[in-house]
C-alpha cells in the first residue's frame, strides 16, 4: 500500500498539521488575548495563511487519491452512511470555514476580535474532522487499525505538529507564557507517543493472528524506520526540553529559543512522517477478506 497510497500519507498529515495549528491557536494564543482585550497581533494573520496553506495540500491530495476529482461529488451522496463521504464533507467543510475567516481577517483586520467565534467554529471542525478521519480505518476488516489507538494517533499528531510549528511562529514577538506552553506540549507530546507505543506493540501481537503479523512486518520488513522513529521521538523530547529552558523571560535573549523550536519542529516532523509510513505499512485484511 505504501507504494501505491503514499498521497494518503500527505493528505492526512496535512490536514492534521492544519488543524493543529488553529485548536492550538485559538486555544493558547487567540484566547488569551481576547480574554486581556488586547489588540489581535496582524502577524496572526500569517497563522491562518499557514494552517490553509496545509488544508489546500491536504485537498489537491486528497484528490489525488481519488483519481478523478469527480469522484468525490459522487462519493458525497452516500454521506448517510460512509465515513468516507463524511470525510470528504468534513474536508471541504473545514477548509471552506478556514478560508473564510482567512480571508476576513486580512481584509478586515479592524474586526478580527469579532470574528473571534468564526475560529472557535473552525477549531471545532477542525477536531471533527479528525475524527472521522481516523473513523475511516477503524474497520474490522483490518484488525490492525481497529482500535481506539487510531483516533489517538491522529489526535496527537495534530497536536504535536501544530504545536510544535507555532513555537517558532513565537520566538521573536510570543508572550512568555505561550512559549513555555508550546515548548511543554513540544517534549509532552512526543513522550506520550513515546510510552503508547509498547501498549500498542503489546496489543498488536496479543489480538489476533493479522494483527502479530502486521507486528512482524515492522519489526522485520521496517525495522529501519520502526528505530528511526524511536530515534526522532527521543531528540524530539530532548529538543523541546531544551527549547523550554531556553525561554528566559518576555524581552531577554529570545534568539537562544531559535536553534532548539528548529531542531524540535524537525524531529517531530521526521517522527510523524515515519510513523505515518508505519500506520499505512499495517494495512492487512482480517481473513477472508
Amino acid at each position: 500500500m505504501i507504494g501505491k497510497e503514499w498521497s494518503l500519507i500527505v493528505f492526512s498529515m496535512a490536514m492534521q498539521l492544519s488543524a493543529g495549528i488553529i485548536l492550538i491557536y485559538d486555544l493558547f494564543l487567540l484566547s488569551p488575548l481576547y480574554r486581556t482585550r488586547v489588540d489581535i497581533p496582524a502577524r496572526f494573520q500569517w497563522i491562518l495563511m499557514i494552517a490553509l496553506t496545509a488544508a489546500l495540500v491536504g485537498v489537491a491530495f486528497s484528490l489525488m487519491h481519488l483519481g478523478n476529482p469527480g469522484n468525490a461529488t459522487r462519493t458525497l451522496a452516500n454521506l448517510h452512511s460512509s465515513w468516507l463521504s463524511r470525510e470528504i464533507f468534513s474536508v471541504l467543510a473545514y477548509t471552506l470555514l478556514l478560508a473564510v475567516v482567512t480571508i476576513l481577517h486580512f481584509t478586515m483586520p479592524s474586526a478580527a476580535r469579532s470574528l473571534k467565534w468564526m475560529v472557535d467554529f473552525t477549531a471545532i471542525s477542525g477536531i471533527v474532522l479528525v475524527f472521522i478521519m481516523s473513523r475511516i480505518y477503524m474497520i474490522p476488516t483490518r484488525p490492525a487499525w481497529n482500535s481506539v489507538f487510531t483516533p489517538l494517533g491522529f489526535y496527537l499528531a495534530a497536536i504535536i505538529l501544530g504545536s510544535s510549528l507555532l513555537l517558532i511562529f513565537q520566538i521573536n514577538h510570543g508572550s512568555w507564557a505561550s512559549q513555555k506552553l508550546l515548548a511543554i506540549l513540544s517534549f509532552s507530546i512526543p513522550l506520550i507517543q513515546l510510552a503508547i507505543l509498547p501498549v500498542f506493540m503489546a496489543w498488536l501481537g496479543q489480538k489476533d493472528l493479522v494483527s502479530g503479523n502486521a507486528l512482524a512486518i515492522i519489526l522485520d520488513n521496517h525495522m529501519a524506520a520502526f528505530y528511526l522513529r524511536l530515534g526522532f521521538f527521543i531528540l524530539a523530547i530532548g529538543f523541546g526540553i531544551w527549547a523550554f529552558f531556553s525561554i528566559r523571560s518576555d524581552t531577554l535573549r529570545n534568539h537562544l529559543l531559535f536553534t532548539p523550536a528548529i531542531l524540535a519542529w524537525a524531529a517531530i516532523l521526521a517522527a510523524q512522517i515515519i510513523d505515518r509510513y508505519l500506520f499505512y505499512a499495517q494495512n492487512l485484511p482480517a481473513e477472508g477478506f
